[in-house]
């Protein structure tokens, strides 16, 4: 798959940088709500209302969706023009920086720092793609494909590590729960290094350069092609549903059940577990045997359904089953949406289209948290209904847009 020994050191150099920054992106989901909401610590002075708690913790959550949504594209506009190493470098440096002042806020509880520090992960984090450009770099095309595989699998074991690493790490009798964030920052600075010695540059110098403002212009352009926006407004409403659900679930456990980041860190993990599980294997025996709109059809019913079944139990042993419901949807919902744009993209739109789909889930993960907060003080139940009802609109838009745009049946879609 790779012509030299360099070129596998680069690559694994690669799959390391996408997976810890998978690990700091997915650290805070176990940690932020039982902190901010603890009576034991003091975020906020005595007798602020529960509103005015999760509305704060909303905001966090949505502050590195609009410091992704920009940082991502100019990231990927200098990997273009200066090279991947250099950018690499600066990206993983500032997120040791941005993971350092997190862990200050937490120990000093300041919510300043703390969203400050949240700003800067979230400008920097746009690794995926540069680790998805540098791959394609190093690859044919007839190899990249399997290459992408390991990657997104790779990569997918930080998902499920960061949960758990965070929910252990976050006690707040140590440190007074810094350590989740202190750990990122350790990696971080570890990983900082491991570009600088192996990392060797992949990119060659073209004729022509992608400005700052290329996505943006993209996104005007993909969007008046009727069967892609059909298919993005869908991606759009599913990333709201489930921004809903993925960001607010935890905040939901501490409300009802009184968790701690420790247990919500284990939820977490058995969640990214059945992800994994659904994305790389399950989704490859499905799709042999159902079209993708029938795929994302009975995906998007099943993942609205299991958000819906989350308000139930008054109990934490329905979630065993309650989860896989609403993850092996999810899972499989998100993974079609996306072979399906790329597919009813043509090959010179295929950056720009992927471009312009990873900001409609950066979208999806700043208006969620956003509404989500202060329906999380009003009704602990309304944030996961919000989440179902998204899910379910996705899949009546879908239903009638995409499929009434289209002619006939294609063996491909």
């Amino acid at each position: 798959m790779f012509k030299t020994d360099r070129d596998y050191r680069t690559f694994l150099t690669i799959l390391l940088t996408y997976t810890l920054d998978l690990v700091g992106y997915s650290i805070v989901f176990p940690v932020l709500a039982p902190l901010l909401l603890s009576p034991d610590l003091h975020f906020f002075s005595a007798g602020t209302a529960e509103i005015v708690k999760t509305s704060m913790l909303g905001f966090i959550f949505a502050v590195f969706g609009i410091t992704q949504f920009f940082g991502a594209p100019i990231a990927g506009a200098l990997a273009d023009h200066y090279g991947r190493y250099r950018v690499f470098l600066g990206t993983v440096a500032l997120s040791f920086f941005g993971y350092l002042v997190m862990a200050l806020g937490v120990y000093t509880q300041s919510l300043a720092w703390l969203i400050i520090g949240r700003m800067v992960t979230g400008f920097c984090s746009g690794n995926f793609a540069l680790a998805q450009s540098a791959t394609a770099d190093l690859t044919d095309t007839k190899h990249r494909s399997k290459a992408f595989g390991i990657l997104l699998g790779v990569g997918g074991l930080g998902f499920v590590a960061g949960p758990w690493i965070g929910g252990k790490l976050a006690n707040p009798d140590w440190l007074f729960g810094s350590g989740a964030f202190l750990f990122a920052a350790i990696a971080a600075f570890i990983n900082f290094f491991m570009v600088y010695f192996f990392f060797m540059e992949t990119w060659k110098r073209k004729e022509k350069q992608a400005g700052l403002l290329s996505t943006f212009k993209d996104m005007s352009m993909v969007f008046h092609r009727k069967t892609l926006r059909n298919i993005l407004i869908t991606y759009l409403l599913f990333s709201v549903g489930w921004g809903f659900f993925l960001i607010f679930s935890p905040t939901y456990l501490v409300q009802k059940f009184s968790l701690g980041a420790s247990q919500i860190g284990d939820i977490y993990a058995y969640m990214a577990l059945v992800w994994f599980f659904a994305s790389m294997y399950l989704n490859k025996e499905l799709t042999a045997k159902f079209s993708l709109r029938a795929l994302i059809n009975m995906s998007a019913f099943i993942a609205a359904i299991g958000v819906a079944l989350y308000v139930c139990p008054n109990s934490l042993w329905p979630y065993w089953y309650i989860i896989p419901i609403a993850l092996l949807g999810g899972a499989i919902c998100w993974v079609n949406l996306g072979t399906l744009l790329s597919i009813e993209s043509s090959e010179a739109m295929q950056g720009r289209v992927m471009g312009v789909s990873g900001s409609m889930w950066s979208i999806g993960q700043i208006v969620a948290p956003l509404a989500a907060g202060p329906l999380a003080g009003w009704d602990i139940y309304s944030p996961l209904v919000m989440g179902a009802a998204f899910i379910l609109l996705s899949l009546i838009y879908f239903l009638f847009c995409y499929h009434k745009a289209k002619k006939g049946p294609s063996p491909r879609t």
